[in-house]
């Protein structure tokens, strides 16, 4: 079944950035006042907000709801399970209020990296990724920029079990060209969008040589999961919302502990 990430409504309305003048203000007006949506009807809230209904209604379809009743919906469900102390993105704190924010902001952004990375994941797909590891002779992880360090993480955690791994930051043309087919290698490739051209090389190269290449990646459809064995749907990718790399970063993380996890128990 075919899965695709999915955003809360908070944090769509926190960290969107191609918001109208007007919609903006209608943002800020429900997150310091929730409670208004709750028993507004859309013309109400367009009164108290000084603009008009089809502005509201507008605005629930650009955070994507089907319209206002399914947006009291969706928001009154996102602020059950969100800490109450989370402020509008541009709302002005002192220092030590920025901290406490943070304090319980961030529980929250993990949490909700984790739980969406864990909702698109394919159990069985892990499972049969998990026994390539076993099998492998060795293990190789691609990623540029800050994946490389994501790659370099995943990596110490296999070493100390004994499963070589390397962490690649580009394509080692030479290395890819003379693998040593003997050994059963298994690669990770790493892009958030799935359209890093260098990434996209790695696994063609590798899919040319019918070794299995697991594609990292928060795009199903992407140039890399076409050359790619399997697919792994990581959370949290989207240019439009700020802390979008934090929860990429948790959701990568997240995903190589559950393989790591797996493999743990048979290496003690």
């Amino acid at each position: 079944m075919e899965r695709t990430m999915e955003y809360s409504l908070l944090q769509k309305m926190k960290y969107a950035q191609q918001l109208t003048a007007q919609e903006k203000h209608i943002v800020n007006y429900i997150l310091n006042n929730p409670e208004v949506v709750f028993e507004s009807t859309a013309h109400e809230l367009a009164q108290a907000t000084f603009t008009s209904s089809s502005t509201i209604v507008r605005l629930c379809k650009k955070l994507g709801t089907q319209g206002y009743p399914d947006f009291q919906l969706k928001l009154a469900l996102d602020y059950q399970r969100a800490p109450a102390t989370i402020p509008p993105a541009d709302h002005p704190l002192t220092e030590l209020e920025d901290v406490r924010s943070a304090m319980d902001s961030v529980p929250y952004l993990y949490h909700q990296a984790l739980e969406e990375t864990r909702r698109l994941l394919n159990v069985s797909v892990l499972q049969r990724i998990a026994n390539w590891v076993k099998e492998s002779g060795r293990i190789d992880i691609y990623g540029s920029d800050m994946n490389y360090y994501l790659a370099q993480q995943a990596c110490t955690k296999w070493n100390e079990l004994g499963i070589p791994a390397i962490a690649h930051n580009s394509p080692n043309m030479h290395y890819l060209n003379t693998m040593n087919l003997n050994v059963s290698t298994l690669s990770f490739v790493i892009s958030h969008t799935g359209e890093n051209q260098s990434m996209v090389d790695v696994a063609k190269i590798l899919n040319g040589k019918n070794m299995n290449v697991i594609a990292i990646t928060g795009n199903n459809h992407s140039s890399l999961s076409r050359q790619s064995t399997e697919t792994l749907l990581s959370y949290g990718y989207n240019e439009q919302m700020r802390l979008s790399k934090m929860s990429s970063m948790v959701s990568v993380l997240y995903i190589f502990d559950i393989l790591y996890m797996s493999n743990i128990r048979d290496s003690y």
